[in-house]
């Protein structure tokens, strides 16, 4: 389990051997706990796990590094007060940011480098090359497939978990570019269409569709 959470929750299973240096037993690979793409080869976590190990904390990192980010700036600026009452709002938002740093820090420690790149972005920063044929043009067709198949009305805030569980989503998630979270992939591909919130646990994602899907 903590080799799939290195490469992100999925990996070739000749590679995962060669990795482990045994082979896989068969009871763990049909006892329904992992995620298996026989047609491919994909050995993976369930999306429930994806999620709430990887996608979430993920989430949240990035979330705290535009805390960390935005804190620096006014570190900067309060540095600058030679005031009385300056020095000492200096020093607290020094240490405020000391405080949201070794936070990061703890997260980013928890989700590895291949997960989470501290300093990767800046400043709300999110953008990526034009989207290429293959597997990532794939990953958006088989993503807003799984989204128009589990998003209602009554229920327009879907489980990224859910995503994660389709094996299209699966079979063409590595076309996600390196360094960069399946969540924030969506966000920046699907754009402004696409709304996402934390309950605390996982991800929730809510993709506008127009009026006539809307109604289903």
């Amino acid at each position: 389990q903590r080799l799939l959470i290195r490469h992100g929750g999925d990996c070739n299973i000749h590679q995962l051997q060669a990795e482990l240096g045994c082979m896989l037993p068969e009871e763990l690979l049909n006892n329904g706990r992992l995620v298996i793409d026989n047609f491919t080869g994909l050995v993976g976590l369930p999306g429930s796990l994806v999620s709430r190990v990887i996608e979430a904390p993920s989430y949240r990192a990035h979330a705290e590094e535009d805390t960390y980010w935005t804190l620096g700036q006014q570190v900067l600026k309060a540095g600058l007060n030679f005031a009385t009452d300056g020095e000492e709002r200096f020093r607290q938002l020094f240490d405020d940011l000391l405080a949201k740093r070794e936070e990061i820090r703890r997260l980013a420690q928890r989700l590895g480098a291949t997960n989470y790149v501290p300093g990767s972005r800046q400043f709300n920063d999110r953008s990526l090359p034009p989207m290429q044929d293959g597997d990532e043009t794939e990953l958006f067709h088989a993503t807003s497939v799984a989204l128009r198949s589990v998003q209602t009305a009554k229920q327009p805030w879907v489980p990224l978990s859910r995503i994660l569980d389709d094996i299209q989503v699966r079979r063409h998630r590595c076309g996600v570019p390196a360094g960069t979270a399946f969540w924030e992939w969506l966000a920046i591909r699907f754009g402004e269409d696409l709304h996402m919130v934390t309950d605390g646990r996982e991800l929730l994602v809510n993709r506008y569709t127009g009026p006539d899907e809307a109604a289903r």
